[in-house]
């Protein structure tokens, strides 16, 4: 197992939450805690100090957590505000008191700011509403304007350079076909998803039945059924196929037929009960020529509170194989479709570095929810496992296809998955030892900046002709692939026969990950009516959802030199996320892009972690209160992706 500090990594935190690095200062001109704003959405934690900074190092832009700082450093001394609650809690009672000892121990203060908010209703106000100070400006209290805050605050490993992620090109032999099947597919116009696939290929070779392993094979692997590979349903031989393929692309170039819809090749997936697939082992036939792309080390794909220690947990490791595959297939779908909500993320990428040992990275950029897994969930309907149903025995959606038909083996289909959804809920959020509330941080933890637990769903491959300039071109196909959840030493590897010789490649890999963080929200019920004052904040819906979210980013890795100009050169922009990227050729170091998929996850017997506080039974004596946090559910899916 690699150690995670000898790695490439990045953090990502909500941007909302990154706060000022010098907290102490005194824009008001009054009191370094009285100010217009913090620059995060959560004054109070500005004002607790428990928050992350962007800190420049010589070895470049740090994300810091000033929770870490200790208490008498001069950016966290005098906190003028106490909170009393049950540390191990998800939903504690938070009582909060004024400390006007410390309020008074800023040297840098107004005298006129002396004792100033010990009087309740000024305190009060400080929390809630607003009050003025003796030069008579106005300020908001620390909790108007909050609503709910999301915190993903989380850590992704990158593999290490060049073992962890790679792509080899391998050629074998040249195809004396009539037309040499080289010169045939190096054409331009001819797509890469109708060239034949090695999956598909090998399977129906070693087919020994009457009928073919899926319908779809038959169209994908001879131009929609063009070329007569297939007698009666059964193949030819291997040299056989090459001749014909060859001769039939060729004569549909030369009468300017179209080949669109000629095969469903494009975007293909090996579900979790497919990862035979991706053995090194599982080739076994002599193909021309093609690119090896291989993701190794996968022992840091679950980090977070519960990554490792004397009690691991794996939430995907415990979930039925069914349930992972309709996640995956559900996430394919949101993939390619594309996300719609925005959130900015600020995110510090650490990559070796001879000079320095590690050098830093830090940027903000915008990423997109896919979808909210806990509607997922309770909006499943028997159509939905009917149109997966359709999926998996059609081999194919309007935009991608699995490798095989699950429906064949399956007596009731339907039955056993719309099981599974059921099951899943129960086993995620619903059962007395459900699985998210175990990975839930604590609002401890929260306050602490602790990271969220996360967990690799499965990889992302992007693939991108180069072009003449040296650019990227558009993607041309896309391999999503499970991850491997208990043997994480074993290799993830795909041969991707789609390729032209000759032909630059830019392959970036993905990883997309569930990250279990918490949502919450602070509300400070009504006062005593014979103080004439309300202060009010309102709740999240009972049916708020838990949070998924995908991202990319980029590591170095190198690679070594190519056999062949079969394939592309590394991708050299730095995305964001965690993960393991790939390419080819020059043997020199490459940011390789990443992706990785958080969600978060929930309290007790509710998903998410959502934090609903209440402010309650100010004693006007002691300028005090009580703060209830209560969990609920919230879970979206996003991308991160930086270039949107």
């Amino acid at each position: 197992m690699a150690i995670p500090t000898h790695k490439n990594r990045i953090i990502i935190v909500n941007d909302n939450l990154v706060g000022p690095s010098m907290r102490t200062n005194n824009p008001s001109e009054f009191h370094p805690m009285v100010r217009q704003s913090w620059g995060m959405i959560d004054k109070l934690r500005a004002v607790l100090a428990n928050y992350y900074i962007v800190y420049e190092a010589t070895v470049g832009e740090v994300l810091y957590n000033y929770s870490f700082l200790p208490a008498g450093h001069p950016q966290v001394a005098n906190i003028i505000l106490d909170l009393d609650f049950d540390e191990n809690a998800t939903s504690p009672i938070l009582t909060v008191t004024f400390n006007e000892d410390a309020w008074d121990a800023f040297n840098n203060r107004s005298a006129t700011s002396t004792n100033f908010i010990d009087d309740p209703n000024s305190f009060r106000a400080y929390l809630k509403g607003s009050y003025e100070i003796p030069n008579t400006q106005t300020f908001p209290g620390l909790l108007n304007g909050i609503g709910p805050v999301k915190d993903h605050t989380s850590v992704y490993y990158l593999p290490l350079a060049p073992e962890g992620a790679r792509v080899q090109p391998v050629y074998n032999s040249y195809l004396s076909t009539v037309p040499p099947y080289e010169n045939v597919i190096s054409n331009p116009s001819v797509p890469e998803d109708v060239l034949p696939n090695v999956y598909i290929f090998q399977a129906e070779l070693q087919n020994t039945g009457s009928t073919l392993l899926a319908d779809y094979h038959k169209n994908a692997l001879t131009l929609g059924g063009a070329a007569a590979w297939f007698v009666g349903d059964t193949e030819t031989t291997e040299g056989e196929y090459y001749q014909l393929y060859s001769a039939k692309l060729q004569q549909f170039l030369d009468t300017d037929e179209s080949l669109v819809g000629k095969a469903y090749n494009k975007n293909l997936a090996i579900l979790h009960s497919d990862m035979a697939i991706a053995d090194e082992s599982h080739l076994d036939i002599a193909i021309p020529f093609y690119n090896k792309i291989v993701i190794e080390d996968l022992s840091n794909s679950t980090t977070g509170i519960k990554s490792g220690g004397n009690a691991p947990v794996s939430i995907l490791a415990n979930l039925a194989d069914d349930f992972i595959e309709l996640l995956q297939i559900r996430t394919i779908q949101s993939v390619l479709a594309g996300g719609n909500l925005s959130i900015d993320f600020r995110r510090e990428l650490m990559t070796r570095n001879e000079t320095w040992g590690q050098q830093y990275d830090t940027k903000v950029a915008a990423n997109y929810a896919l979808y909210n897994l806990e509607e997922v969930l309770e909006g499943f309907t028997p159509e939905d496992v009917s149109n997966f149903k359709n999926i998996q025995e059609n081999h194919l959606s309007t935009n991608f296809s699995l490798l095989r038909d699950f429906s064949r083996s399956d007596s009731d289909f339907e039955a056993n998955y719309g099981v599974a959804v059921v099951d899943a809920d129960i086993d995620l959020f619903v059962a007395p030892d459900a699985l998210v509330p175990t990975v839930t941080k604590t609002f401890k933890q929260v306050l602490d900046g602790v990271r969220c637990h996360t967990e690799t769903l499965m990889y992302v491959i992007e693939k991108r002709r180069v072009l003449d300039n040296g650019e990227p071109g558009e993607i041309q196909q896309r391999f999503f692939i499970s991850n491997r959840f208990e043997d994480t030493s074993k290799p993830i590897v795909y041969y991707d026969s789609q390729v032209k010789y000759g032909q630059r490649y830019r392959y970036d890999i993905k990883k997309i990950a569930l990250v279990f963080g918490n949502e919450y929200r602070y509300i400070m019920p009504p006062l005593p009516s014979d103080l004439d004052v309300t202060i009010g904040m309102g709740g999240l819906p009972p049916d708020a959802p838990t949070e998924q979210l995908y991202d990319t980013v980029a590591g170095d890795v190198d690679f070594s030199p190519g056999l062949s100009e079969t394939i592309t050169e590394p991708s050299e922009s730095a995305l964001d996320e965690d993960l393991v990227a790939a390419y080819t050729l020059s043997g020199e170091q490459h940011g390789a892009e990443l992706l990785g998929r958080l969600f978060p996850g929930g309290g007790p017997a509710q998903p998410p972690s959502i934090v609903r506080n209440f402010l309650d039974n100010l004693p006007s004596a002691m300028g005090q209160g009580n703060l209830d946090e209560q969990l609920l559910p919230q879970v979206d899916i996003l991308i991160l992706d930086e270039d949107r």
